[in-house]
């Protein structure tokens, strides 16, 4: 449960990151890594049972994205400037946001229907 909490607030990063901070291109790389967990994800829950192969793969992407998260917090906590670009960011990919974090989430949950999901310590 715990990681799920992680992913989900890894998601309401990039949110933030387009609400109240951030450069346009680093939020871009979130978007990117979080579409990428997204794809992983999908294949991996295609036959019902994850792997142990696709687990560590899943839990090192998990790692990835927290850790980018971590480093974007320090990076442009109280920069303005960064503020004032995201919003613009925000607005001109309003739908690309909405629509990858729709399937970021139908991705986790399917994740959570497949056999060996406790193992990705959610």
């Amino acid at each position: 449960m715990k990681k799920i909490a992680i992913l989900l607030s890894l998601a309401a990063f990039v949110l933030a990151l387009a609400s109240c901070g951030g450069p346009e291109a680093d939020a871009k790389k979130m978007m990117k890594k979080i579409e990428k967990y997204t794809e992983v994800a999908k294949k991996a829950a295609e036959d019902k049972k994850l792997d142990d192969k696709e687990i560590e793969e899943l839990k090192a992407m998990a790692e990835e994205l927290d850790k980018f998260e971590e480093e974007m917090e320090n990076k442009y906590k109280d920069d303005k400037d960064a503020e004032e670009k995201m919003k613009k960011f925000e607005e001109e990919n309003k739908a690309d946001m909405e629509k990858l974090y729709e399937e970021f989430f139908t991705a986790i949950m399917a994740l959570y229907e497949c056999e060996g999901a406790d193992k990705l310590d959610f």
